[in-house]
């Protein structure tokens, strides 16, 4: 009796089994996008971080001193694009009148290789305050994490620049003030979190190898 229930089981999957993949090919003579289009091997690489902000050349300074993050350039030269006004990129962000009008700069870390792309809208703007999220909220990327040689190091730099920022306007949260990094024991791994200007929530991370795997944009 339990050989036939077994038996009857796997003859059960098995039915199953065909019938969802007679499912995935008929969607895909259906749908002649999932022919052409396999995240695993159409997505190539990181593109950039966005950070919407009110001020690029204060926005550029401040993730220079912070970051190291440089200006970008490729081979047209640097990658600075003002009063951008196309209608198709209007319509590709959202905006379906068409009209917009903002400025645009791609930094890059000279390390790393990742890119920022600071925007500051002119035309239309959005909410001008900016929201902060706890690290528990829900959705959304909750933080960047950047892999560091010295997280307590990190932690004393950035405890630093908020008391440089702060004075000028442009303030720095630190996320668990006071609390210097400590060991994950038994794991060798130190973070802290902390929250720029324009709302974005970083992790300075030690403890991980790291090595040259992520693609990028070169331009």
């Amino acid at each position: 009796m339990l050989f036939k229930k077994i038996l009857l089981i796997n003859k059960l999957k098995t039915a199953c089994l065909w019938k969802w993949r007679r499912f995935l090919c008929a969607a895909k003579k259906k749908d002649p996008a999932m022919n052409d289009f396999d995240p695993r091997t159409s997505i190539r690489g990181i593109s950039h971080i966005n950070i919407v902000v009110n001020d690029i050349d204060i926005a550029t300074k401040f993730y220079k001193d912070v970051l190291g993050f440089e200006r970008a350039t490729n081979h047209d030269g640097p990658m600075d694009y003002a009063d951008i006004t196309a209608g198709s990129f209007a319509r590709n962000a959202g905006f379906a009148d068409g009209k917009i009008q903002l400025d645009l700069r791609f930094l890059k870390h000279p390390e790393v290789g990742i890119h920022i792309k600071l925007m500051r809208y002119r035309h239309p703007q959005g909410d001008q305050h900016v929201q902060i999220k706890r690290t528990n909220d829900l959705g959304g990327v909750r933080h960047i994490a950047l892999a560091v040689k010295n997280a307590s190091k990190a932690y004393d730099f950035i405890c630093a620049k908020k008391k440089f920022y702060d004075q000028r306007g442009l303030n720095i949260t630190i996320i668990a003030q006071g609390h210097h990094p400590e060991q994950l024991t038994p794991w060798p791994y130190k973070f802290f979190y902390w929250i720029d200007p324009w709302g974005l929530q970083w992790e300075m991370e030690e403890g991980r190898p790291t090595d040259t795997v992520v693609k990028g944009i070169v331009g």
